[in-house]
């Protein structure tokens, strides 16, 4: 019996699965992501190795990786991504060198896409979006059918569509106001800090943002019933997904990362109240995913099962047989 192996490399938890040729999974294993580029890489191959306990590498047919971006899809490689400290990293020649499987590599917000419309709520479908809001944003679309991944692999990047003209919060990637500075599990707590200076509001509570996470500051922002800076952050949710159907016309956007499903009144029903005020022609359903956190994870398995076209023409492999 051949297996697949599927691994979601996200900035904070690094998840890996052995599933069967039905994409079933059978054995699954998470650690945190280690934030030292050689830590990195040996944790990938450790994992992996740790899933094929008793079993022999040849009886997994090929390996699918879901990473944090950007990507140099042609050479395999995550680049230098704005929420993990490491630069360029080979994946598919490490993991394959190691291991001697085949190795396939997309953006973890598009391989989600991808196992959306494999396995999930997208099945059937030709036109559709996945946003996943954790750590950061990002995203994934199938447009006509097709897989869209743009140049290295880096398309529907939406967590860095510009959702505040303003500007008033830096993203991580270098820029200002993105999606991703505002309502990301790296940048809520930051706004909400500068939504409390705006509104002229101390926030020496908040221990000036340090080591504040987004659960505690929404948390906080509930208890103190600051129902401005959550409803703001709900119109901004809704903005960012407004472009998003603007951008790739899905009949359907499914919404999955850990701020998200923590959070759905802020992240999904919040927004839906908002969209027909933003969106151009209709307003696309708004929906969790029902892959759960695991969205990236059976994107991962979806890719080693059947890689897309789109893919094979870039990174130059053979589909799994």
């Amino acid at each position: 019996m051949a297996f697949v192996i599927g691994i979601d490399l996200g900035a904070t938890w690094l998840k890996a699965a052995l599933a069967d040729r039905d994409g079933h999974i059978l054995r699954k294993a998470m650690v945190r992501t280690r934030r030292d580029r050689e830590a990195l890489a040996s944790q990938l191959v450790a994992i992996v190795k740790g899933l094929l306990e008793g079993l022999s590498p040849s009886s997994v047919a090929a390996i699918g990786v879901g990473a944090i971006g950007p990507l140099d899809l042609a050479s395999g490689a995550i680049l230098s991504p704005s929420n993990l400290p490491i630069s360029r990293l080979e994946v598919v020649s490490l993991l394959e060198e190691a291991l001697g499987v085949p190795t396939y590599l997309l953006n973890d917000c598009t391989a989600a896409c991808y196992g959306e419309w494999t396995f999930g709520i997208g099945r059937g479908l030709r036109n559709i979006a996945y946003v996943g809001i954790g750590t950061g944003i990002g995203g994934g679309a199938i447009v006509d059918g097709h897989l869209l991944l743009g140049e290295g692999g880096n398309a529907a990047e939406v967590g860095h569509f510009t959702v505040d003209a303003q500007g008033r919060l830096r993203c991580g990637c270098g820029s200002y106001g993105h999606w991703e500075a505002y309502c990301s599990g790296s940048g809520i707590p930051r706004f909400l800090r500068l939504w409390l200076e705006e509104e002229g509001m101390s926030s020496t509570w908040l221990r000036g943002g340090q080591g504040l996470t987004a659960k505690e500051a929404l948390e906080l922002a509930k208890e103190h019933s600051l129902t401005g800076f959550l409803e703001e952050l709900a119109k901004l949710n809704a903005i960012g997904l407004a472009i998003t159907s603007c951008a790739f016309s899905p009949s359907i956007i499914t919404i999955g990362g850990s701020v998200a499903l923590a959070n759905p009144d802020v992240a999904i029903e919040r927004p839906r109240a908002y969209l027909p005020k933003f969106c151009f022609s209709r307003v696309p359903e708004v929906v969790v995913t029902p892959l759960g956190p695991d969205a990236t994870l059976y994107g991962a398995i979806a890719l080693a099962l059947r890689p897309p076209r789109e893919l094979l023409r870039a990174q130059s492999h053979t589909k799994v047989g």
